[in-house]
């Protein structure tokens, strides 16, 4: 099977390449603020726009206008542009709003995409990437250190470009995306189970088992409290005011680390231990509209778990099924079937079954259904 799986280094640039990678954010973010400014005009006047080819042509021509694009890399300037169309493909689908324009305190990264040539019989590439040196090579910038996947020798696969990041923590990234073609295992049903997300626990399994995410939330989250109190206290503007800032970047960025470890782990679990795995399908976008739980399913990352258990089934040749979001798993009783609409009230945790007088918990009761319904659904695809 082929996928596209990325990895992440930390990247270490010297001065001079670390000028050449602000030069290549500034140049990418004026070429898709240009055309993002030249496709409204243009839809104004005309109820048309270019293509994206059509847009890709014009570059030449703003180098004579802007000589100083002719100094970064020049296929990071053209995914900038096939970054926009993205952008306005994510709008027509609904999946995102519209195109903004791009701002420097925004964050700061670009994409550049491998270029092969063969000269005299010998092969040249534009990225290259050497996890025993611990190196890599990018356009215009030559050879940098990076870190992680120290455990790894090589990646099989073929690169299909690299984006290159600075977050506000001040540290640079690189994100190189691999097309890989790896075995899918056997699917043997052995194991099933179904899974109830929470907020207070962020997974509960029809096993019975609870994972918390609080503790190293709740940690960051004090210190990233007493920090803002300190930087109030600051004059702005001053350097003890930007030091204090780039220290809560650091905790925010720590923050999160450890909510996408915690996310990564659990996944990891539930994909290796498991071969049909069942959940509900959430509307996220609607749940945090409610101001009550909105921070709380914010440090939960909901979305992402989904996410992550949807991929890592595939490439595991595991099962994952989505009972309608609309089917109650909370207010069914998973011994009798009785509806019980008492627990439309969240405070309700634990009740006794008015019915046949089991004692419930109320997520694990949610998780026990949510298992049912979905082994229902592969009952009838076997059928």
């Amino acid at each position: 099977m082929i996928i596209h799986k990325a990895y992440k280094f930390r990247l270490y640039p010297n001065e001079i390449q670390k000028e050449q990678i602000h030069k290549t954010f500034g140049c990418t973010r004026f070429i898709y603020n240009h055309f993002l400014e030249m496709k409204q005009q243009e839809y104004k006047q005309t109820n048309q726009s270019k293509t994206t080819y059509e847009c890709i042509k014009e570059i030449p021509t703003l180098y004579a206008e802007r000589p100083y694009l002719k100094e970064v890399d020049s296929m990071s300037l053209r995914c900038a542009i096939f970054d926009l169309e993205n952008a306005y493909q994510g709008f027509y689908q609904k999946i995102r709003n519209y195109p903004n324009y791009k701002s420097k305190y925004d964050k700061n990264s670009y994409r550049t995409n491998l270029i092969t040539s063969t000269y005299k019989g010998k092969t040249y590439e534009n990225i290259k990437l050497d996890l025993i040196s611990h190196t890599i090579t990018l356009p215009k910038l030559k050879e940098m250190k990076i870190k992680g996947y120290r455990n790894m020798k090589e990646i099989n696969g073929r690169i299909i470009s690299a984006t290159i990041s600075k977050e506000k923590n001040g540290k640079y990234y690189v994100s190189v995306l691999y097309e890989q073609d790896i075995p899918i295992p056997t699917f043997i049903p052995n194991h099933i189970i179904g899974i109830d997300l929470g907020i207070k626990n962020i997974v509960i399994t029809s096993n019975h088992e609870k994972y918390n995410n609080q503790k190293p939330i709740q940690k960051y989250e004090q210190l990233i409290k007493r920090k803002q109190r300190e930087l109030s206290r600051k004059q702005k503007g001053s350097n003890n005011y930007y030091k204090c800032k780039q220290k809560l970047a650091k905790l925010y960025s720590k923050l999160k680390n450890a909510r996408f470890y915690i996310t990564h782990e659990i996944t990891k679990k539930l994909t290796d231990t498991n071969d049909i795995i069942i959940t509900e399908t959430l509307k996220v976008k609607n749940m945090i509209k409610n101001h009550k739980i909105a921070k709380s399913l914010i440090d939960v990352t909901l979305g992402e778990i989904i996410k992550q258990l949807e991929y890592k089934s595939i490439w595991k040749g595991k099962k994952l099924y989505k009972i309608d979001s609309y089917y109650p798993s909370s207010q069914l009783c998973s011994v009798c079937g009785y509806q019980n609409k008492i627990t439309k009230n969240l405070n309700v945790r634990e009740y006794i079954c008015p019915k046949c007088q089991s004692k419930l918990d109320r997520d694990c009761n949610a998780a026990e259904n949510i298992l049912w319904e979905g082994l229902k659904r592969y009952m009838q695809e076997l059928v």
